[in-house]
């Protein structure tokens, strides 16, 4: 039996646990989350206050907390237990130096971990990349809707662009937000939206931009050949991506992470980003932020306040 570890259940880690059940592979599923209030019966979970309660040996760790915290989580449980396989939320950490002092630990323990930026698992944009339509000098737009926050989903956004076209290697030129932060849900963390704009290294460039839609993010990318548009749909009452006039599956989380298991299991490996190319995002964008949250607050910023 395979030993996998949830610690986080609350808003996108309840949705990694609805999907830990659909695994195909019989699972020992472990959940560390001291404030859960609607447990999900299963007679292959147990439920845990702390890390201290869960196996010694486990095979795959997914960690849905705070950013703030995810660092001490990691420490605790790499140094207490024994890991093969992590899967980490975004926003990873709020600082760089967490990404460098992780992924060194990381490799000194031999443990394979990846960042749960999804889009790039999704069927639409594995459709998108299959079918090659990156070409020299393509120009990406992403409109986002009302239900988006870019501050905590530019990373999603950073890591399909580096995905359809082949770079990690991006900068961000041009950063417009609105005027206000806004608090987020998650105590001491603050949400902005505005505009955005990104290069590469391949000179691939990418304007992610606001628009008056209730509901849904579109894709749309030209170069001197190809024109296509993808995304998903606007009716959030049925989730469906597109590309083009094909109608193609749009996978929620709990209809994903099973997926990331069942390949860590059967390959050990999943479509995820690996740590180390994530951290290289992730730097870039938390670099650019820091200096947004360091003029609005008028003194310098160390950690970005967000998750």
């Amino acid at each position: 039996m395979v030993n996998v570890c949830l610690v986080g259940c609350g808003g996108v880690g309840r949705r990694h646990l609805e999907a830990m059940i659909k695994v195909k592979q019989e699972l020992n599923i472990e959940v560390v989350e001291p404030y859960l209030k609607n447990k999900i019966e299963n007679n292959n979970i147990s439920y845990f206050n702390d890390i201290k309660g869960v196996s010694d040996n486990i095979d795959i760790c997914l960690i849905a907390t705070k950013a703030d915290i995810r660092k001490k989580v990691i420490l605790d449980l790499v140094h207490s237990k024994n890991v093969k396989f992590m899967i980490l939320e975004k926003v990873v950490f709020q600082n760089e130096r967490d990404f460098d002092e992780i992924i060194k630990l990381l490799k000194s323990k031999n443990i394979k971990c990846w960042v749960n930026c999804h889009l790039r698992a999704q069927p639409i944009y594995k459709e998108l990349k299959k079918q090659s339509m990156v070409e020299h000098d393509t120009y990406f737009t992403y409109d986002y809707s009302d239900d988006f926050t870019l501050s905590t989903s530019a990373i999603h956004i950073l890591d399909l662009f580096a995905y359809l076209c082949n770079d990690y290697n991006l900068r961000i030129i041009r950063l417009k937000t609105d005027e206000t932060l806004t608090k987020s849900k998650h105590e001491g963390c603050f949400d902005f939206n505005g505009n955005m704009e990104v290069v590469s290294t391949n000179n691939h460039k990418l304007s992610v931009q606001k628009v008056n839609r209730v509901f849904g993010e579109h894709l749309t990318i030209q170069s001197p050949s190809v024109q296509v548009k993808a995304g998903e749909g606007t009716d959030p009452d049925n989730k469906v991506g597109f590309v083009n006039d094909k109608k193609i599956p749009y996978l929620y989380q709990s209809s994903l992470t099973n997926l990331y298991i069942e390949d860590i299991i059967n390959k050990s490996d999943c479509d995820l980003s690996t740590l180390e190319n994530s951290a290289i995002l992730h730097k870039m964008m938390l670099s650019t932020f820091r200096d947004l949250f360091s003029k609005k607050y008028n003194r310098e910023v160390m950690d970005c306040p967000i998750t």
